[in-house]
């Protein structure tokens, strides 16, 4: 049996219009026509934004102000004056559980350059309650702080568990650039995509950021401590810093970077149970001659027992690789261990004779009268 030319183009037209409507489909009749308003990243702002909070922190300081009667050497001979001069900051923050916790950024609960003494921070939630927090601790080398709160039926954030970030998919950026000033509790949102993962910086302040998430979602000072939301609504990070454009330029470029919430997490878990940041331990000893035909550190001791002996590394081997930084001298892989702490794997490369090997030492709290690496 033969079909007809336009038989054929007919049959042809009406399963182009049926797979059109397959493709594009509009609102069945009783649907509601604002559902298809609802995407992914209103969804994942629904889940996250509860749970992120602004913070104001005050502080006081004693300050020396100049002669209140211009250059009149007479009243030189009363000494400085002083006065207890009063300074605020605005933050934002994550509720991480139950129990009131708050992640945020050490620069936001910390002193800054105009240092002063710690007179209180008000946490504000976006439901509008205020409550009074508590510092837990802060670790000023990777830039993370814990604060607490007492409050019943407090949001609490989702956490990414497995660092799977990918590097195109959309991220939510959540935060208070302006804290409450605006009149309104609720958090501000900008939406971007993962620019790149894996990025490391160290400060002249001796802060080191290390394996960060980049963004070019807008970050913008306030927004700092808050979070970095994927399309599930799972933070990811923690807001942190963003490169401006330099001059008057102050605001945002594309350019922002938030800690992998995996690290944010081990910092928090270490403040909250010690109080403190506990120094490690590799166990493992450099020989500080360097040898020009041979890039690397070669190790000059092991301890009995310790990670580096569990690692497998021995004396003479030749270490060119640390968490995939290459290796020239022995500042090169201090620097690079300045970025972990205990109970964090890293991943070394290195050379026995003529082989290349590869292994990870597991880093333990530093006993007493023992040298970290």
């Amino acid at each position: 049996m033969t079909t007809s030319k336009p038989l054929a183009l007919a049959c042809l037209l009406a399963l182009s219009a049926r797979a059109a409507d397959n493709a594009l489909p509009i609102n069945p009749q009783g649907s509601n026509p604002s559902d298809a308003r609802r995407t992914a990243i209103v969804v994942a702002t629904e889940k996250a934004a509860p749970s992120v909070v602004s913070i104001t922190v005050r502080r006081s300081a004693v300050v020396a102000y100049g002669n209140p009667f211009f250059q009149d050497p007479f009243f030189d001979l009363f000494g400085p004056q002083y006065r207890r001069k009063e300074m605020s900051s605005l933050g934002s923050g994550v509720i991480v559980s139950k129990e009131g916790y708050i992640l945020t950024n050490s620069h936001v609960v910390g002193g800054g350059e105009e240092g002063g003494e710690l007179e209180g921070i008000t946490v504000t939630l976006p439901d509008g309650r205020q409550l009074q927090a508590k510092l837990i601790g802060a670790d000023g080398a990777n830039d993370l702080a814990v604060v607490k709160i007492k409050a019943p039926d407090l949001p609490v954030a989702s956490l990414q568990e497995k660092p799977d970030n990918l590097i195109g998919e959309w991220v939510v950026a959540i935060g208070n650039p302006y804290g409450y000033l605006i009149g309104d509790t609720k958090p501000t949102v900008t939406v971007g995509v993962i620019s790149a993962v894996n990025r490391s910086f160290s400060s002249n302040s001796d802060i080191h950021y290390h394996n960060m998430i980049q963004t070019d979602a807008s970050i913008n000072p306030g927004n700092s401590g808050g979070a970095l939301v994927n399309a599930d609504g799972k933070v990811i990070g923690i807001n942190t810093f963003i490169f401006t454009g330099g001059g008057q330029s102050q605001g945002s470029i594309g350019l922002g970077f938030a800690i992998p919430i995996q690290k944010a997490k081990l910092v928090m878990d270490e403040l909250i149970k010690y109080g403190r940041i506990r120094e490690f331990t590799t166990g493992i000893y450099a020989d500080p001659n360097i040898d020009e035909n041979r890039p690397g550190v070669a190790v000059a001791g092991v301890d009995r027992g310790s990670p580096g002996e569990k690692s497998g590394l021995k004396v003479g081997d030749l270490i060119y690789e640390v968490a995939g930084k290459r290796i020239a001298t022995l500042q090169d892989i201090q620097d690079v261990f300045k970025l972990f702490q205990v109970g964090e794997s890293v991943e070394i490369q290195f050379q026995r004779g003529n082989e290349k090997r590869k292994t990870s030492i597991l880093l333990e709290e530093k006993p007493h009268k023992t040298k970290i690496f």
